[in-house]
């Protein structure tokens, strides 16, 4: 997959993933030179000649944002946060070495080329430097530096460098009174910090930073024009008629309406409200991640409600896979967990559920480069020849009705149902009744005694 720049150019992808939809690209600042993004020079100094310089903020801008979390989905917020970037010389030469690490990799060299290691060692005599202030070393711009050093590391595989710099990140937002703390009053950079954070530990159940939210009470649930939750196609689903527990049938109704103003107000919105959006994403994946990790006792059907709450997981996951920072082993290991846990519930309930296509198929979609792709396209050709579903439309509608990234994944959807009806084929597998699925059950006829 390669994407079309502001400047018409085709740009690579890094690990570029079928999952998600295409970002539109970013627009430039307007600039008062054509031949200098910062012809005033109004930035924080940099030990990097000029033009090097505005080599590296254009292609941060123009190539780079657009390509990472959150930013690859909403000019608000890009707007937001190159001049929280601009006001900070330790953050503005992290994103500095940030765009330069990229460009070395679209251009398939190493990592650590001489300009690259220079940006490094810059950065982090600046860093050294920043920590010995009492003021500005935990600082918001501190904060999100720190944490963007450490999605460097984990992208370049350096485990112990990835190491210090979250322990010294867990230091500084302890010092500044919690994650929570941070939210009240900077939300993007609370949320930036728990992302790369999220992101680098790589483990679930191992969340290096929270802001507490997953032991609050849901208080939109109280109001009663948002507990009962409107899906995409303005219809009503009641997990709880599926057997889904109370905890995970809450957080999953946040899921849903999470889905709907991610879709409508990210990249439309203003500012504040595209803040807002991402800190309800964070919260409610938070919710979700701990969640997958608590026992579950509520549902009547064996894995039902942890295979409810890892799909939760993949599907607000979804639209970021392939952005910097990637959770894509993240997500792997959540793929394999919802595999597991999926395996009990089919053999306990069959597949002539509708619930079950959007498990099978969140599952599907994020683990379309895996081994267990091939196992959730096997249960869903299974799941839609038992529920008689010919076409995408139909398909597509049982979708929505749970929760759906219209914008985000409808292609990644679609090519899936497309695999699952080639191996339908394949497999020379009809609606039940057919002559052909009868013939199979040779399982279900008595054999005669005699």
């Amino acid at each position: 997959m390669r994407r079309t720049s502001p400047s018409g150019a085709t740009l690579p992808v890094r690990r570029s993933s079928p999952v998600g939809r295409e970002a539109e690209p970013l627009q430039l600042p307007a600039v008062p030179s054509a031949g200098r993004v910062d012809p005033f020079e109004a930035r924080p100094l940099s030990a990097e000649a000029a033009p090097t310089v505005d080599e590296l903020m254009h292609h941060y801008l123009a190539n780079f944002a657009y390509r990472s979390f959150p930013f690859y989905a909403s000019k608000p917020l890009i707007e937001l946060w190159w001049p929280f970037v601009r006001s900070d010389e330790v953050l503005f030469n992290v994103v500095l070495l940030l765009s330069g690490l990229d460009r070395v990799q679209l251009q398939l060299q190493q990592h650590n080329s001489v300009h690259t290691r220079q940006l490094m060692d810059q950065c982090l005599t600046l860093l050294n430097t920043r920590i010995q202030d009492p003021v500005a070393g935990t600082n918001d711009q501190t904060m999100v530096a720190i944490a963007t050093l450490a999605s460097m590391e984990h992208d370049r595989g350096n485990m112990r460098a990835l190491d210090m710099h979250l322990e010294g990140l867990k230091r500084v937002v302890e010092l500044r009174g919690g994650l929570d703390n941070v939210r009240t009053t900077n939300p993007m950079a609370a949320n930036l910090v728990f992302w790369c954070a999220m992101v680098s530990v790589n483990e679930p159940s191992l969340l290096p930073l929270t802001y507490g939210d997953a032991t609050r009470e849901l208080d939109w649930l109280q109001n009663p024009d948002t507990a009962t939750l409107l899906t995409h196609d303005g219809g009503h689903a009641n997990l709880r008629d599926f057997g889904v527990d109370v905890v995970t049938a809450n957080v999953l109704h946040e899921v849903q309406r999470l889905s709907r103003l991610y879709t409508s107000t990210l990249n439309y919105g203003s500012t504040h409200e595209a803040t807002t959006v991402l800190s309800y994403l964070c919260s409610v994946l938070e919710r979700m991640l701990q969640l997958s990790q608590a026992p579950s006792n509520d549902s009547p059907i064996p894995g039902l409600s942890q295979s409810c709450r890892l799909a939760g997981c993949l599907h607000i996951f979804t639209p970021m896979s392939g952005y910097f920072p990637d959770p894509t082993l993240m997500l792997h290991t959540l793929v394999r967990d919802l595999k597991a846990s999926l395996t009990y519930m089919i053999r306990a309930v069959g597949t002539q559920s509708r619930l079950l296509l959007w498990l099978l198929s969140v599952g599907g979609i994020t683990a379309h480069s895996m081994p267990e792709r091939a196992w959730f396209v096997g249960h869903l050709v299974v799941a839609v020849t038992d529920l008689e579903i010919l076409s995408w439309d139909a398909m597509r509608q049982n979708l929505v009705q749970l929760a759906f990234h219209d914008n985000f994944c409808d292609k990644s959807f679609h090519a899936l149902w497309e695999e699952v009806r080639s191996k339908q084929e394949a497999l020379y597998l009809t609606v039940p009744g057919s002559g052909e699925l009868q013939g199979m059950r040779w399982c279900e006829r008595r054999l005669d005694p005699s």
